[in-house]
């Protein structure tokens, strides 16, 4: 197994772990083809607003594994095509929201805003 492949391994099992800290979301590609996996969803979401001082939508950070089998690649992303499906409140109904840009990424991990 190479290094690249542990930290990822690691990534997934540590850190998206569904017991501790992840949950299940989905992904939905540009093409409309969906996958479900794990991500720490932070809900401390910050208010986009307009000129005016207006809320003009939530922004949500997703942190998923960087890998296209078990998060989201990095390469795949498609922002402004791709959403990814999650409850805004944990225990409310998922809704999709679009992945509007890449805030960081290395090797295991990437986090990627969500409005």
């Amino acid at each position: 197994m190479s290094l690249h492949d542990t930290i990822i391994a690691d990534a997934s099992a540590v850190f998206c772990n569904l017991e501790d800290f992840g949950e299940t979301v989905t992904y939905y590609n540009r093409d409309g083809d969906a996958r479900d996996i794990k991500a720490i969803v932070v809900r401390d979401a910050l208010e986009v607003l307009s000129e005016a001082g207006d809320v003009t939508s939530l922004s949500f950070a997703v942190h998923v594994v960087n890998s296209a089998t078990l998060g989201i690649s990095s390469e795949e992303i498609d922002r402004g095509g791709d959403m990814i499906e999650f409850p805004s409140q944990i225990g409310q109904e998922a809704t999709r929201r679009s992945i509007v840009r890449i805030l960081e990424h290395d090797e295991g991990m990437i986090s990627i805003e969500c409005r």
